[in-house]
């Protein structure tokens, strides 16, 4: 995006500053694209040019690569982290992604974080890169992932997970202020100062010094004295260079010393662990099978322990799986984080279907509605996520979707792109290349080298506890409080009449599935949930008299019609297992600590002092948890993967931090040190 000649300062539209001076925005910005006759996409907002049609990629190889010493600053390094403001047409990336791939010294990953307040529509973005045939293949490979304009974090992967893009949609500042990274390097590509000032403000500025390591560099279109000036200020030494066709002059920068910025000591990042590190995971449900996929992608070197001795045989076995978002109206820490984590899952399962095609067991779930009321909330509901994720269906609808009638309901929400799932097949592939032990882990012991996993004789460097309710366990200095929940699931004999898809109504029912022994073709209809308090007491898996018939009578409350089916019939199975759940509905993903470690560093917390007055949160080097994934467990467990992998090898985090610390294995102990003692 370089910069044009009109002087008008556009602002953010319906924007407001937050108390810490950060501008927000409460949705995604319609970037207004006009096409001129030669292909050149504009700005409608900005009124300026995205790129020149006319040696466009020539300008920004000679700006940003050139600028920042490219390739030859990524050569021999094992990570390389840029980031830029303004993605735009992707164009950068592109030319930054095939250099990368044409350097036989490149590093062995390279991290692209890219922020972008007005995100192009997937065919707007086709069109823009088609003025550049000699990237065409990365250009497909990048439009074939686009996500949908949703703020916050999406992760897209290539080269087999060896080049991270990190697309930030949002206003510059609130993006930067929740980014977590070590930027190697930056593209300041905002539209021109004149014209989009809010991206060269003083505080965005200051958010690219302290995300930067010492010796950053940066590289910039506008060679604007204010500009120059404020990044003189924070640290930088800045060149001016020569410039490309019309413009006069470009500048490079390198920052000298880097800015301290730990507002929230308590929730510091681990030391990254070396290369290749050996890392046991204990459990091989959902969480451990995507932890040891992502950790393996990583170059890390993970081994499943379970006792069980296979992958997904407790609360992950089940026959099917229902994937869709959960929706809050706030769009709060909840709504964000399920919604960003829903849109990862599709990316992911697009991704593994390649290779294994019989994860998917149905697309499509209806939400049905049982009153009018009911339904009012759920299309107040679907505005929150991009068009076309949840839509408000009514009766007459309903039941063309569904195939039968949902009786006097008004209607529901229909998640198109929602999946029913095979869970032990999509555990089975994310774990197909990762050795399984068994084998039951009755403590760790720390060694010189790193961990002991008692009861089985296995070392390792590093330790990630994935073993659902069993987690307090095996860390009771961290006083998790995880607690355990059984659920049952009735295996429904297939009869005519019923639905075509799959139901939600605070219960679930299934496709037709393929049965156990002599079952045949069933449907799942779930699930009981009920507070376990001794993990201990094994009577949790024992069948109940009214298991079954507690989940019947939820389908007949809601969807009578369906229930009807079944009349006379008994189920032909079903299924127990215990879930990991936590008191405010957030799974947990991050290094582990002692709690009475934390109560002695931070015990004037509720004073209410500022987070830099306390010291760097002492942690148990070496181990982590991910869990408390609770009954949503294959919507959740492979963004906070990737958080884990993050964390591992010290790459940019992929969920905005006020996401990560509503995350963290610590909230719990900090909020209990915020409030005054009595």
């Amino acid at each position: 995006m370089q910069a044009g000649e009109d002087t008008r300062p556009v602002s953010w539209q319906g924007a407001a500053v937050a108390g810490n001076g950060v501008l927000m925005r409460d949705t995604l910005g319609d970037p207004r694209l006009v096409w001129r006759d030669d292909e050149t996409p504009v700005s409608g907002v900005f009124d300026d040019v995205y790129f020149s049609v006319d040696g466009g990629d020539a300008e920004s190889r000679h700006v940003f690569l050139d600028g920042c010493d490219l390739p030859r600053s990524w050569q021999g390094r094992a990570h390389y982290t840029i980031a830029e403001t303004g993605f735009g047409t992707g164009l950068n990336f592109l030319l930054t992604w095939k250099a990368w791939l044409d350097d036989p010294a490149r590093s062995q990953f390279l991290d692209y974080v890219s922020v972008e307040g007005f995100p192009l529509p997937k065919d707007a973005l086709c069109r823009a890169l088609s003025a550049f045939p000699a990237l065409a293949p990365l250009a497909e490979q990048l439009v074939a992932v686009w996500p949908r304009a949703f703020q916050g974090a999406h992760v897209l992967m290539f080269a087999e997970g060896r080049v991270r893009l990190h697309l930030r949609f949002g206003e510059v500042g609130t993006a930067l202020a929740r980014l977590s990274a070590r930027v190697d390097a930056w593209f300041l590509d905002g539209f021109a100062p004149s014209r989009n000032p809010d991206m060269w403000r003083s505080e965005v500025l200051q958010s690219v010094a302290s995300l930067s390591v010492p010796g950053a560099r940066l590289a910039s279109f506008t060679a604007a004295g204010p500009v120059r000036r404020t990044l003189e200020s924070l640290g930088f030494r800045v060149e001016k260079r020569r410039g490309y066709g019309r413009k006069r002059e470009c500048i490079a920068a390198v920052l000298q010393q880097s800015l301290p910025s730990c507002p929230h000591p308590w929730f510091r990042r681990p030391a990254p662990l070396r290369a290749g590190a050996r890392i046991a995971i204990i459990g091989a449900g959902i969480g451990g099978c995507s932890a040891a996929a992502a950790l393996k992608r990583r170059d890390f070197d993970p081994i499943l322990v379970d006792r069980a001795g296979q992958v997904g045989q407790g609360a992950s076995g089940n026959p099917c799986g229902l994937l869709k978002p959960r929706l809050t109206l706030d769009q709060g820490i909840h709504g964000r984080f399920y919604g960003l984590a829903f849109l990862h899952t599709l990316r992911v399962m697009a991704e593994l279907e390649k290779t294994w095609p019989d994860l998917v067991i149905g697309r499509g779930i209806l939400s049905v509605a049982r009153s009018d009321d009911e339904y009012g909330k759920m299309a107040a509901l679907a505005p929150t996520l991009p068009p076309g994720v949840a839509v408000p269906v009514d009766a007459v609808e309903a039941h063309a979707l569904a195939g039968i009638g949902v009786s006097s309901s008004p209607g529901g929400l229909w998640f198109p792109d929602a999946l029913s799932i095979r869970p032990l097949s999509v555990c089975q592939a994310l774990s197909a290349d990762i050795p399984l032990v068994q084998g039951e882990v009755t403590a760790l012991d720390r060694t010189a080298s790193g961990w002991l996993l008692k009861g089985t004789g296995i070392e390792a460097d590093a330790v990630v506890l994935a073993a659902g309710p069993y987690l307090p366990r095996l860390c009771p200095e961290a006083d998790l409080p995880v607690r355990a929940n059984r659920g049952h699931i009735s295996f429904m004999p297939e009869v005519p009449g019923l639905p075509d898809v799959a139901l939600s109504f605070g219960g679930y029912l299934s496709p037709a599935v393929s049965g156990t022994g002599d079952a045949g073709r069933m449907r799942v209809l779930g699930a009981t949930y009920d507070r376990w308090i001794d993990i201990g007491d094994n009577s949790w898996a024992m069948e109940r008299a009214d298991d079954a018939r507690r989940s019947l009578d939820l389908l007949g409350n809601h969807v009578p019609t369906v229930a009807d089916r079944w009349q006379g019939r008994e189920p032909c199975g079903g299924r127990i297992s215990l879930r990991a759940t936590i008191a405010d509905h957030m799974p947990m993903v991050g290094p582990l600590f002692r709690v009475k470690d934390w109560q002695e560093a931070y015990r004037d917390l509720h004073h209410g002092r500022s987070g830099t007055s306390y010291p760097q949160a002492p942690l148990i080097d070496g181990l982590y948890v991910l869990g408390a994934l609770g009954s949503r467990g294959f919507q959740t467990a492979f963004l906070l993967a990737e958080a884990l992998g993050a964390l591992c090898d010290g790459s940019p985090l992929p969920l905005d931090t006020d996401l990560y610390e509503a995350l963290h294995p610590g909230r719990f102990a900090i909020r209990a040190l915020r409030r005054r003692p009595r």
